[in-house]
């Protein structure tokens, strides 16, 4: 027994010292990535190609321009990966569905998935907030995720095994003074996703959550831009640490998609450089 323990250990520490992109952590996977045109969706979709997944599907309701899902897919083949765009708003159920039914129909089954579409929104306090701006940003945030793992689920199901990673954040932990809309989804993120692991534990499916702290994206670059002291809250609310990258969070959902986590289901991982402690 000593000597068995002793060679898996050995092993442990051999694939632990191999360059990142060598360990093939996805190799040969089926990938949808939701709101892959930009910012922790394109670093994923990116890094899923980069650990060998056989394709990403990269959806996003952003056609064209700097930041939509066609650069992404472009950017994935020219590292050498196979990727399609599916074009789709996470909000509109129809659309959810034809993006799944489109990565089966090209490439025959699902077997991971990574919910990032998200806002921030435009923000408020509690008592100035209007109705529309919250049905907004939880009709993303919230529905968006329900919608996008509904559909997913279902792919996944035939064959009794898949992984899927919702992004929810920090602020689904802490409060972000003038979010109430994105924390609330946020924290809806993590009920829905502990939800959906238990209920599909026995079907071979693991899903899981990650609670990325403040992030440097196109969506956070805008808020602060926009919104300067909604940005300040947020710096605030992370205890003033410095942004993290979108790559730091595809990090955590590949390997959390990746068989080397093949025992971790319902968690909510937070990746915010120690910022918010539980």
């Amino acid at each position: 027994m000593e000597s068995s323990w002793a060679g898996c250990l050995m092993a442990m520490d051999a694939w632990s010292d191999l360059p990142y992109g060598a360990r093939m952590l996805a190799d040969g996977k089926i990938v949808v990535v939701t709101g892959g045109g930009s910012g922790i969706g394109r670093a994923t979709a990116e890094l899923f190609a980069a650990e060998g997944a056989a394709a990403v599907v990269v959806v996003d309701r952003t056609e064209a321009g700097e930041y939509s899902g066609p650069e992404t897919v472009e950017l994935v083949r020219k590292a050498g990966g196979t990727a399609l765009f599916v074009r789709a708003d996470v909000t509109v159920e129809p659309e959810v569905e034809a993006a799944v039914a489109a990565a089966l129909a090209e490439f025959g089954r699902l077997d991971a998935a990574v919910n990032c579409a998200g806002i921030a929104g435009s923000g408020a306090k509690i008592a100035d907030m209007a109705l529309e701006e919250w049905n907004r940003v939880v009709g993303v945030d919230l529905t968006g995720t329900f919608l996008s793992l509904k559909h997913e689920i279902r792919a996944m199901l035939p064959n009794q095994a898949g992984t899927i990673v919702n992004i929810a954040s920090a602020a689904g932990l802490v409060p972000v003074p003038y979010l109430s809309p994105y924390c609330s989804a946020k924290h809806g993120v993590l009920g829905l996703t502990k939800t959906a692991a238990k209920e599909y534990r026995k079907a071979g499916l693991r899903i899981n959550a990650i609670c990325p702290g403040v992030i440097d994206t196109p969506m956070i670059q805008t808020s602060a831009a926009e919104r300067p002291e909604v940005a300040a809250q947020s710096r605030e609310a992370a205890g003033g640490a410095a942004l993290g990258r979108p790559e730091q969070i595809a990090s955590a959902a590949v390997w959390l998609c990746s068989e080397a986590a093949s025992f971790v289901n319902g968690e909510s991982m937070v990746v915010d450089g120690g910022t918010v402690t539980r």
